[in-house]
């Protein structure tokens, strides 16, 4: 109220017999209000001292601001390491800006003839290129003697495989004369024997059939032994023939 009339109300009507007039002008109340409002002060400033900090707990990948103070690779036909970045991650770049700066790091990139020395190891390996050509076209030629030296040997196998089936055939036709002889011979003695016990042969006659037919058992088996021998020529130039195909 702006109290602009001179008929003041609260001289003639008492406000006090009001039981919320009487709380709030009670002075115990304003105390304890004070007391509280003071406490509460009090609690916020300590409150304010007291090492205040919000973490969480989460994964993630920690990294650095600038990129000079990370790990980078580049691919390079010379190894060097970064001295310097030019710019910052974000930064816009055109056409010839320069990034970062390369220096070296072996000191074989230091030698003021470091192009020379290049050019005489190029001569040089140019030189083992041709000495390796050279060793190249040799070892074709040895290649291709020893494909022609196989073909020969094979040729040279097969006619021995060749020649050891017709002595062997040749010793098989001896080897059946032989039997053919034998039969023959023992047909002979039995005849003499027979005729020399009739008185019509002499003794002589019987023992000289007898020694025919002893050379004719031995010629027998000589002929035998010769088949067999030519029986193994030929499967030792089959075996020839497999190795040196194999070869």
């Amino acid at each position: 109220m702006l109290n602009i009339s001179h008929n003041k109300l609260n001289q003639k009507v008492s406000i006090d017999r009001f039981k919320s007039v009487q709380k709030v002008n009670h002075k115990r109340h304003y105390k304890h209000f004070n007391r509280f409002l003071l406490a509460f002060a009090v609690v916020g400033v300590i409150v304010l001292f007291l090492p205040w900090t919000q973490t969480i707990t989460a994964r993630g990948n920690l990294t650095t601001l600038t990129p000079g103070q990370r790990p980078q690779t580049i691919q390079s036909q010379i190894p060097g390491r970064i001295e310097q970045w030019y710019v910052q991650e974000g930064d816009y770049v055109e056409k010839g800006d320069t990034i970062l700066f390369i220096s070296e790091v072996k000191s074989e990139y230091f030698d003021p003839d470091l192009v020379e020395r290049t050019g005489q190891q190029l001569k040089s390996k140019s030189s083992s290129v041709t000495s390796y050509g050279e060793k190249v076209k040799s070892l074709d030629n040895q290649v291709a003697a020893l494909i022609n030296e196989r073909r020969l040997k094979l040729e040279q196998a097969k006619n021995k495989l060749l020649q050891a089936k017709l002595k062997a055939q040749s010793d098989s036709i001896d080897f059946e004369a032989a039997k053919t002889n034998i039969q023959i011979a023992e047909r002979q003695f039995q005849r003499t024997v027979q005729l020399e016990s009739e008185g019509l042969k002499a003794v002589t006659d019987v023992e000289a059939k007898r020694l025919k037919l002893q050379e004719t058992q031995a010629k027998l088996l000589s002929q035998e032994n010769k088949l067999l021998a030519a029986k193994n020529e030929i499967i030792n130039a089959e075996v020839e023939i497999n190795s040196v195909q194999a070869y």
